[in-house]
């Protein structure tokens, strides 16, 4: 993923199959270049204290999760701006019109933002009307607070090649979005495993 300059990238991978290290990996990384001070993770309620032991238990990365504690006692009013590593669950941040103005703020923009179950921000077409759902909404405001952008989903296909056009476009709006256009997102890097099984990267807007 290194090489691509912005990285805006879909990590397509078995469940349990280390998507988290992965991403710590590149946190890491980016760091290391200078490419990286502020990070926002989003996921699942449940993996939030997950995301949090195995950034700093693996990477020595101190991330804070999003409380509503937190939010209250900010000295500026705005905990986004006081804090560089932060974990946000995903119905927080989607249910909540006041934390995503916080998030707006013209000085709340990030270096990457990683979203995890990032299938669960989807959009689907039925009878030719296209339906947001919240959560897909807040993936289209994420995309526009951040230069890197990292989905990660074990389940990025649900079958239907529209939908996943419209989840594509929380990368590259620019290409994927508007009306299906057959072969549009037929790009992808792909990596064996030693194990012969294969890791997809779906990179967009590449030819």
């Amino acid at each position: 993923m290194l090489p691509r300059q912005p990285l805006r990238f879909l990590l397509a991978d078995d469940p349990g199959a280390g998507k988290t290290i992965m991403a710590g990996l590149l946190i890491k990384e980016l760091i290391a270049r200078g490419d990286l001070q502020r990070c926002l993770i989003v996921c699942p309620g449940s993996l939030a204290e997950q995301w949090q032991d195995e950034l700093y238990r693996r990477f020595h990365l101190p991330f804070e999760i999003l409380t509503n504690d937190k939010l209250e006692a900010a000295r500026t009013g705005n905990w986004f701006l006081e804090s560089n590593l932060v974990i946000a669950r995903l119905d927080k941040l989607s249910r909540n019109e006041d934390v995503q103005q916080k998030l707006q703020a013209p000085d709340c923009r990030w270096d990457l933002i990683v979203c995890d179950e990032a299938h669960k921000m989807s959009a689907t077409v039925f009878g030719g009307e296209t339906k947001y759902t919240k959560r897909y909404k807040l993936g289209q405001l994420l995309s526009t607070l951040t230069r890197h952008f990292l989905l990660m989903s074990a389940t990025p296909h649900n079958g239907k090649e529209v939908d996943f056009q419209l989840f594509m476009a929380l990368l590259d709006g620019d290409r994927f979005e508007g009306r299906f256009r057959d072969g549009v997102h037929v790009d992808t890097t792909s990596t064996r495993r030693p194990d012969g099984t294969c890791l997809f990267l779906f990179v967009a807007g590449l030819r």
